[in-house]
């Protein structure tokens, strides 16, 4: 039988998706499913690996019944997901713990030791300094709080690495996983330094095997297929970290491209060929190879930020969404209602930290906040200061690359947000570039895809799936006006967190203290 169909998976933030495709990059199911994120203590964040395996198995399953095609026909599978999210696997490939996100701050003792002995062989060798924006720490956490976890375990791996496990049998992590986020790993011999592993009081035996994201992990075992129905002998593939699969599908493939990722959370991310670094910025590699680099910028509450506001203040929205039979969507209705409203929202300032603040300055105390509220603030300006101040935060990371001598022309913005003319509006605005949509359909999972078409052969290149389906959709060109009155207000956007500083760091303990779980 002939094999020309496609599947991409990506477990994200808060749901796993799944999208079938043909040879001819055409979308022939998606299926979506949600699952929770568990916050037993405060500052504690987890995820129950039954929830992404059930939610992969019962969205596959509804996606070949949809896409009416049989499984026999499946020539590849690729895997992504959210990142810096340690899986404790034992050696039959059983779960040991919640899995611990990047999202979680239990171990800030683990990475202050980091940080007074191992900083900077750390920062050679991975171009990163410790934060939770590395699964390391939490790897530390399982040893010097749950020794039994720890010592039971046989491999740690990503939750796309789970996902491979899971199909084939096999422990991995990619390269573009483990050169991002992953202590331990050595750039300049793109592989694991013992050295720098037992510094850290770790097992190098425990680390997972590495392999370019290029070539396939190994092929579906018997006992997926019975769960599954996807053949045994089927090969798989691992994108890794979600923002780099879709880098394949939006197009991002060049040095020079600028790629915003917009999702609950965002990256922002330049390409480049060059041998920069910055202690601000993770540092991955691209799918392609190591000789390309991704440097990002991670936003942490962008997406999420306008959800909150929608599910707070925006019944009139919900309530006319209903009311419509869903043929309009409640963000499209915010977002036609948001547009009347000036630039400068009227003053507001709206800080985005709902998950605290990530790059370029690390605060994980840091919370959310409007600044500006007067008698005469309407609730649409609030609504537009949230996408204002997300874009004052991309622009924060963007403002990095700019010192490195990245400048780039235009940048490409995929995800939810990008779907807001509004929203993709102030980002030029903001950043004085050139903002790119395409029609990269669903992102990470349909980069997956391609990445296993092109490791079994049914594309001959990235750049041939990029030319023949990735098309832009729309050119936000930049308001020199609106440009010059945002960078006004991006000064005092930087000047409330810097004033707010020691505050955010007492009021988590407080909440601490009386145990308030937010």
């Amino acid at each position: 039988m002939k094999k020309d169909i496609l599947i991409g998976i990506d477990l994200g933030s808060s749901n796993v998706k799944t999208v079938v495709f043909n040879k001819d990059c055409e979308l022939l199911a998606i299926e979506t499913q949600e699952y929770p994120t568990l916050m037993p203590k405060p500052g504690w964040t987890e995820y129950n690996s039954n929830d992404w395996w059930e939610g992969t198995i019962n969205t596959l399953d509804k996606c070949i019944k949809k896409a009416q095609i049989n499984p026999r026909r499946v020539a590849g599978m690729g895997f992504s997901a959210l990142g810096a999210c340690p899986v404790p696997m034992d050696e039959d490939g059983n779960v040991l713990y919640n899995c611990i996100p990047w999202s979680d701050q239990r171990a800030q003792e683990e990475i202050n030791y980091l940080n007074k002995y191992c900083k900077d062989i750390l920062y050679d060798s991975i171009y990163m300094i410790p934060t939770t924006l590395n699964g390391i720490p939490h790897v530390m956490w399982l040893k010097n709080n749950k020794p039994d976890v720890y010592d039971h375990m046989y491999k740690f791996v990503e939750p796309s690495g789970f996902l491979g496990q899971r199909f084939t049998g096999e422990f991995t992590m990619d390269l573009s996983f483990v050169s991002g986020l992953w202590f331990g790993f050595d750039k300049r011999i793109l592989g694991y330094n013992k050295k720098i592993i037992d510094a850290m009081g770790l097992d190098i035996k425990k680390y997972p095997r590495i392999h370019k994201n290029t070539e396939s992990i190994g092929v579906v075992n018997e006992k997926a297929e019975k769960i599954s129905g996807i053949p045994a002998g089927t090969p798989v593939f691992i994108g890794g970290p979600d923002v780099a699969p879709g880098a394949l599908a939006a197009g991002a493939l060049y040095p020079g491209q600028g790629y915003y990722s917009m999702g609950s959370g965002a990256n922002m991310m330049v390409l480049t060929d060059k041998d920069v670094r910055s202690p601000y910025m993770v540092h991955y590699f691209h799918n392609k190879g190591p000789e390309l680099i991704m440097l990002d910028g991670v936003q942490g509450s962008i997406g999420y930020s306008l959800r909150w506001f929608r599910d707070q203040f925006s019944g009139l929205e919900k309530e006319a969404c209903r009311i419509l039979n869903g043929n309009i969507r409640d963000f499209e209705i915010m977002d036609l209602e948001a547009i009347n409203t000036k630039p400068g929202s009227g003053g507001i300032i709206y800080l985005p930290y709902l998950h605290g603040k990530f790059h370029p300055i690390l605060n994980p105390n840091a919370r959310a906040v409007f600044f500006g509220i007067s008698p005469s603030t309407t609730r649409l300006q609030i609504m537009r200061s949230v996408m204002e101040g997300c874009s004052y935060d991309m622009y924060q990371s963007l403002k990095v690359h700019f010192d490195l001598g990245l400048d780039v022309e235009e940048i490409i913005a995929t995800g939810g947000p990008s779907k807001s003319d509004l929203w993709c509006q102030i980002m030029a605005d903001v950043s004085n570039r050139k903002i790119v949509t395409v029609n990269a359909p669903e992102a990470a999972p349909f980069g997956d895809a391609i990445l296993a078409g092109v490791g079994v052969g049914l594309f001959s290149s990235f750049e041939d799936v990029a030319d023949r389906a990735v098309k832009i959709k729309k050119i936000y060109e930049p308001n020199q006006r609106n440009h010059n009155l945002y960078m006004e207000l991006f000064e005092i956007y930087e000047e409330i967190y810097d004033a707010l500083y020691k505050s955010f760091d007492k009021l988590a303990l407080i909440k601490i203290k009386n145990n308030i779980i937010s």
